[in-house]
Formats: C-alpha cells, sequence, structure tokens
C-alpha cells in the first residue's frame, strides 16, 4: 500500500471517529436529560396540586379551628380545638380573614401569636 493510500485511509478514520463520538456522547447526553426534564414536570405537577390547597382559621366560641378552603367558606375541618384565649384581641380579628397556602405557614402563624412578645 501506498504511502498517500495509508495517510487518506488513517484521515478518513479519524475524520470518522472525530464525527460519531460527538454525535453519539450528545444523543447520550440528550437521552440522560430526558428523565430529568421528566422528573422535574412530574414535581411541577405535583406542587401545583399541592398548591391548590388553601386554609384559614375559624372562630367558634374562643376555639379557633383551621379550615381547608378559602376564609369565608365551608370545607373540611382540618384541626379543632385551638384555645386561643391568652392571644391578643387584634390578633383574634385578623385570625378568619387570613388565607394560607399550606399547613406551614398556618403553624407559623400560631407559633408567632404565641411568642410572649405579644403577650406584653
Amino acid at each position: 500500500m501506498s504511502r498517500l493510500k495509508l495517510i487518506n485511509l488513517v484521515l478518513v478514520i479519524g475524520l470518522g471517529i472525530g464525527i460519531l463520538v460527538p454525535v453519539a456522547t450528545s444523543w447520550w447526553y440528550d437521552r440522560d436529560r430526558a428523565g430529568i426534564a421528566l422528573n422535574a414536570l412530574q414535581a411541577e405537577t405535583a406542587a401545583t396540586t399541592q398548591a391548590a390547597k388553601t386554609y384559614h382559621f375559624g372562630l367558634e366560641q374562643g376555639v379557633l379551628s383551621v379550615i381547608e378552603g378559602k376564609p369565608g367558606a365551608s370545607g373540611q375541618v382540618i384541626i379543632t380545638g385551638l384555645d386561643v384565649e391568652a392571644w391578643p384581641k387584634e390578633m383574634l380579628e385578623m385570625a378568619p380573614k387570613v388565607e394560607f397556602y399550606s399547613l406551614d405557614e398556618v403553624q407559623s402563624f400560631i407559633d408567632t401569636v404565641n411568642e410572649p412578645l405579644w403577650r406584653e
């Protein structure tokens, strides 16, 4: 085989490998990324269905209840029997008007009101 044919063969093989490797690796990368995008989409869907729930307080005879739904609407009672006799009057007036988007926010509101700072 002549020297020129050997150089041409090496160049063609090198060029073929140089083209095929990046194409194969980009396909491999895209295949893994598609799964990540699908998982992100599922997580976003789950977050929107959980975020659709809202909560509010219902106050009846000094007993506070956490109710599912918008303020003023009747819904499923989540928690009842919260004693609010020690709460400041302003907080008791405000509590039924506030809308919460998670039970963590409800707990945070209750913890804030129960802090000694408000009782002074």
